[in-house]
């Protein structure tokens, strides 16, 4: 429980005619951590098996198959019979015919884009009935179409009768106006400079060159036919979307087969090879050792060497983390922060022990604890991935509820009479609060002192750990004597504390003489405790007697005092969950794990093994 799994060191050698059936024995024992080969002069890294590169092309063509079908991976059964084949065959058949659907849509988006542009212009001509091949170029004529606002449309309009007769204006519009000028060629240039004097805007109507009648009724034929191309893309979504039901279970377990086949393929690249021959190392727990030489040799057929050997000192062993089921949803934590190394006490069942406990001090209300536990059992419900962390949350509201009922809180109502009342009590809450980091604290010292000794031995644990509770029992005895609260001599704890601040510069040098006051902040820390229990009950008071004030009031307001409640109540709720759960981890992260906690091993990842 406090250890993780013991380990052993394994070296596996063998023909290179082999190496094909050792990978995939394996991979499905799934219980050898790799440590990856560095090329070197003796050996090179391995080659990927044969087969790597049709895997890797084929996965690709089915996670851009995924991807474009827009299918999501969810868990399901399909029986895959020939393999590779099959899949080849497979992904062609289903890529050919979205290739062929996405052509299709293609082409039917780019007809729907031009029909939009050719009714943007007929948008535009439909105020002047004039069928629309008249809008050319004549030799005796020349046409100016486009817009221009009221005012300048009347100055311009007077300019043009100075300069010629011959000109025929068409209009639509109101203030903003399209114009279409028909003018006598030759003053062309006389009437292109009043135009662009007057802020004449022309228009290109290039869409609708060859469009014969008038805007209006070529606007309905278009609107039609936008119709149709309309209906017809829906159908070849509907098309796509058919193809993806049809092939999502086939294509997502095509991706879990291939992923297993590429992992196997790819894996000697974490070998050392030589021409002839291939040599793994690796870690495999101890109690599955045996089992394992056994299945690897039969699968091997005898041809095979491993050699094996208990854990040294100083080798970098990946951990894995030996909980019992009640505390294994708190190792949430230890991946969060850092893998304990091999020889380090794992910390797991300590936090299953006073993270719910620092949780439900903080939050402490039957209602609210009642309340977060039913949210977190409906998210386990919906997520239930996550579930092994929304155990820790409901673990940690129960015991809320059991605060709740020691304060006497329901909702901040006091329901009944409280143990302790955190409104009245403050500074027993408050002692109480500084108890436990006392605890805590030294618990972590006892728990540094242990590892130590296991890595350092006796003295250096003694100079390094114990002289912070020799310094704490000095500082105690000093001040009680101080105080007049014990008949002893303030010169013993003086001694204490002398001893102590020695040993702590023979075990940690200045460093250490620069932290003395860090163990005692430490302990204050979990003030807080009192601190944020104390602020969330004071916010559900405010809360019920602002509600109060209104259902005093009658009629109208009851329902203003219920929206206080509501509101209040959830807003409180939310900040007490938060607020105790930051906390919580705070103390354990900092004032607890400081104190023996190192970290930085590797998490043990067996080759084949799939985490959830």
């Amino acid at each position: 429980m406090l250890k993780p799994h013991e380990m052993s060191s394994v070296i596996i050698t063998g023909p290179n005619s082999e190496l094909e059936a050792v990978i995939k024995e394996m991979h499905d024992m799934g219980v050898l951590h790799i440590v990856e080969h560095s090329k070197n002069e003796l050996a090179d890294t391995g080659k990927p098996l044969d087969s790597a590169g049709r895997l890797s092309e084929t996965l690709v063509k089915i996670r851009a198959l995924t991807a474009a079908l827009s299918i999501r991976q969810e868990e399901n059964r399909f029986e895959l019979k020939k393999g590779l084949p099959e899949i080849e065959s497979n992904v062609r058949k289903i890529g050919n015919e979205l290739g062929a659907l996405n052509d299709e849509l293609k082409k039917t988006e780019e007809l729907v884009s031009k029909n939009d542009a050719v009714r943007q212009e007929l948008e535009i001509l439909k105020g002047l009935n004039i069928p629309l091949e008249n809008f050319t170029s004549y030799k005796s004529l020349a046409c100016f179409m486009g817009c221009i606002n009221e005012k300048n449309f009347r100055h311009m309009n007077g300019e043009l009768s100075k300069t010629t007769k011959n000109f025929l204006i068409f209009k639509s519009g109101e203030k903003r106006k399209f114009i279409a000028l028909f003018i006598d060629s030759k003053n062309r240039e006389d009437a292109g400079s009043i135009l662009n004097k007057n802020g004449f805007s022309q228009l290109n109507f290039s869409n609708i060159g060859g469009f014969k009648g008038t805007a209006m009724s070529n606007l309905k034929r278009t609107g039609e036919e936008n119709a149709r191309l309309q209906r017809k893309r829906a159908e070849i979504k509907n098309s796509v979307e058919k193809l993806a039901n049809g092939h999502k279970a086939f294509l997502a377990a095509a991706d879990k087969f291939l992923s297993i086949q590429l992992e196997k393929a790819e894996a000697p690249l974490q070998f050392a090879s030589t021409p002839s021959s291939f040599l793994i190392k690796g870690w495999i727990p101890s109690g599955q050792l045996n089992s394992s030489i056994e299945r690897l040799n039969k699968a091997a057929k005898n041809m095979i060497f491993v050699h094996f050997e208990p854990a040294k000192a100083h080798d970098k062993v990946p951990v894995k983390l030996k909980n019992p089921k009640y505390a294994k949803s708190f190792e949430f934590f230890i991946d969060l922060y850092s893998m304990p190394t091999y020889r380090e006490i794992d910390p797991t069942f300590f936090i299953f022990l006073t993270f719910p406990i620092f949780f439900g001090i903080m939050l402490g209300d039957v209602g609210y604890g009642i309340t977060s536990l039913l949210i977190f059992w409906l998210l386990k419900k919906k997520m239930p991935k996550a579930g092994g962390f929304f155990n820790i949350l409901m673990l940690a509201s129960f015991v809320s509820m059991l605060f709740g009922f020691l304060y006497g809180e329901f909702f901040g109502y006091e329901f009944i009479h409280p143990v302790i009342s955190r409104e009245h009590e403050m500074f027993t809450l408050m002692y109480m609060a500084i108890a436990i980091g006392i605890v805590h604290v030294n618990l972590g010292l006892a728990i540094g002192f242990i590892n130590e000794l296991k890595s350092h031995g006796l003295m250096k644990a003694v100079y390094e750990k114990l002289s912070w509770i020799i310094l704490e029992i000095g500082a105690a005895l000093l001040a009680l004597s101080y105080f007049g609260k014990i008949s002893i001599s303030p010169l013993i704890g003086a001694v204490f504390l002398g001893l102590s601040i020695l040993m702590l510069f023979k075990g940690e040098g200045v460093k250490g003489l620069m932290e003395l006051p860090s163990i005692f902040t430490n302990i204050l820390s979990y003030a807080r405790l009192m601190a944020i229990g104390l602020s969330s009950v004071v916010l559900a008071v405010i809360i019920n007697d602002s509600a109060k004030e209104f259902f005093h009031q009658g009629g109208f307001f009851v329902l203003i005092g219920v929206l206080i409640l509501v509101v209040g109540h959830i807003i409180n709720i939310m900040l007490g969950l938060l607020g105790s759960f930051l906390h919580s981890l705070r103390l354990h992260y900092v004032e607890f794990f400081s104190k023996f906690f190192h970290g930085g091993a590797k998490k043990y990842q067996p080759f084949g093994m799939k985490e959830d």
